[in-house]
């Protein structure tokens, strides 16, 4: 199996706001690396919510939303928000299926 092209990059705004952008696919072999990432952003000083822009997400599969579901936990734990935006497609398709569409909605 070959390494989905995948990129995950941070950008933290004002008022504390971390946005995780995530591009390209999302599946079992990249994973730990989402769900470390979005952990650590949760976790992250300063931060208060955490955004994950999926805009430029083609797949997702259930270890993409295990991994987003990791990342959602920490931010509870944490006391800080924590949502999803700009999922298209069969990325939306798979949020709304899961019923996780409004869950990260927050």
């Amino acid at each position: 199996m070959t390494t989905p092209i995948h990129e995950i990059s941070t950008e933290l705004g004002p008022g504390g706001v971390l946005t995780v952008c995530l591009a390209g696919d999302f599946d079992m072999s990249v994973a730990g690396e989402l769900s470390d990432a979005l952990v650590r952003a949760a976790r992250a000083p300063g931060v208060h919510r955490v955004v994950v822009d999926l805009r430029h997400t083609a797949f997702l599969d259930s270890h993409g939303i295990a991994g987003l579901l990791a990342g959602f936990e920490a931010a509870r734990r944490e006391g800080r928000g924590f949502r999803v935006t700009n999922a298209a497609g069969m990325v939306r398709q798979v949020l709304e299926i899961t019923g996780l569409a409004e869950v990260f909605a927050g």
